[in-house]
This record gives C-alpha cells, structure tokens and sequence, in this order.
C-alpha cells in the first residue's frame, strides 16, 4: 500500500564518503590516520569523522531547514580537510577508484572489509547482498541521506525511497557519470529502515562538488517528503521497472525519458 500523506516534522540529514589523496595528489587511504569509527565515530562541530574501508566518512547533525543543512554539511567537511592535512592528505570527491591488489593489501584488513550493516530494496522489499571487498579491488564512494520524520514505519520508508528514486536517483545518472559504483553499492531502491526514518542510499557522493548540488539535494528530498501523494501518479505514468534499469545500468537514455516523461528540472 502506497503511503500517499506528507510527512511532518522532516529532518535531512547525510553520512558522505570521500577518497583520500598525498599532497602529491596519489589515491591513499585513510585507515590510521583519521580515527572514529561506525561504533565510535570522531565528535567535530556539527557532526562526526570516522574511517570506513580506505576512505574518510563524516556525518552531520539533523538539519531542520536548508540553512542548517548547508552549514552543517560545510562546517563538518572544513572539519575533515582540516583533520586529513594535518597528516598530509586531502579529501577528493570522486565515486569510485580502482586500487592496485598490492596497495589494498598493504593497507591491512579493514582495507577488505564491507558495510557495517545489510541494505534493504524498497522495490523488491529484499535484503540485498553485500559486496566481498576481498574479491574486489573498486572501492565506491557513497553519499547518503538521511530522513526523519513522525511516526516512521515501514510504508512510509519504502514509499518515500522509491519517491526518492524518481526524484533524486533518476536525475543523479544525468549528472554523476561515474557507472562503476553501481557494480558494488547505490543500486535502485537502496535503503536502511532507521528507528528516525530511513536512509536513502543510492547516491553517490558527487553532490559534494558544490553548494548548488547540495542546495539541490536537500530541497528535493523535502519535496518528496511533502508530495508523497505524486509517487502513485508516478508509477502510473512510469514502469518502475525502467526506473530501476535507468539507475542500475546507469542508462542515461532512459533517464532522460523518465525526466522529460514527468518534467523535472535537474540542475545540470
């Protein structure tokens, strides 16, 4: 059942990834020389810094309006490109990299190891298998969002990951065109249930580039939450079916069709 109100009292938060490269600007990895952790993330102003494979993650506190989300998401990346140069290393904002097997080794075994936890698909409402890091040598960069709301329940989780599809993940193969993170992590309908909400997770971090995608991020995902009603109109003007291979393949084609098809205004 679709579940067609608005959502209140909607916070926005996120958990971005970033590659870390030398001064010389070498791909690197981040393991020991950041700290924190999922279990015990690194307080900064307005959020959190933690290692996650061989890449920095921070988070940032629930914003309540789009100024509280752009200060927050600023304030807590200066956070971590201060804490990156003090060792002698800067954040880039990249997707994906492919790593030597050598260089992944040497980096020990957190280099190897993925998700801390397992992803639900909203559309097929089935867990979705976790990636072998040992068996690959692509790490992928995410960019997260989250949502609270009252009374979350499922319905409303997986009815506002597939709105969030439509409005977020569609557009993000027009902009991102990085197609090998899909082969690990962001797939159609990505989602973790969470006791505030949910949390969207097929994007990648390409948002992080600018003000202006951030800007963006935020203010469709509040949208969404407002126009959940539209997901039903949606679905009978689109075969679901496409929107999943448009993000899955990253099929720009189709992408294009579904955003003409509903007239959405993406900012390329």
């Amino acid at each position: 059942m679709l579940y067609e109100s608005k959502l209140e009292n909607v916070t926005v938060g996120a958990d971005p990834e970033v590659f870390v490269a030398t001064t010389e600007g070498d791909i690197s990895s981040v393991i020991g020389k950041l700290g924190g952790s999922k279990a015990h993330p690194l307080p900064v102003a307005d959020g959190a810094l933690q290692e996650d494979n061989v890449l920095a993650e921070f988070n940032i506190r629930p914003a309540k309006n789009k100024i509280e989300f752009m200060y927050n998401m600023n304030s807590v990346m200066s956070s971590l490109r201060k804490a990156l140069e003090n060792k002698g290393l800067q954040p880039v904002v990249i997707p994906s990299h492919v790593f030597s097997k050598g260089k992944l080794e040497s980096y020990g075994h957190q280099a190897m190891e993925f998700g801390c936890s397992s992803e639900w698909n909203a559309w097929s409402r089935k867990e979705m298998p976790r990636p072998n890091g040992a068996k690959v040598n692509l790490r992928t960069a995410g960019g997260h969002v989250h949502v609270g709301y009252d009374n979350p329940c499922r319905g409303s989780a997986e009815s506002l990951i597939k709105m969030l599809d439509f409005t977020l993940g569609i557009p993000s193969v027009l902009i991102d065109n990085d197609g090998a993170r899909r082969k690990l992590y962001g797939k159609a309908g990505s989602m973790r249930h969470k006791p505030y909400g949910v949390e969207y997770r097929t994007l990648s971090n390409f948002w992080l580039n600018s003000d202006e995608l951030m800007s963006w991020v935020y203010d469709t995902t509040l949208w969404s939450t407002d126009n959940l009603d539209k997901l039903k109109d949606y679905l009978e003007v689109c075969n679901p079916k496409d929107v999943q291979k448009a993000i899955n393949k990253s099929d720009q084609g189709l992408a294009w069709e579904i955003v003409s098809e509903l007239e959405m205004e993406i900012p390329l």
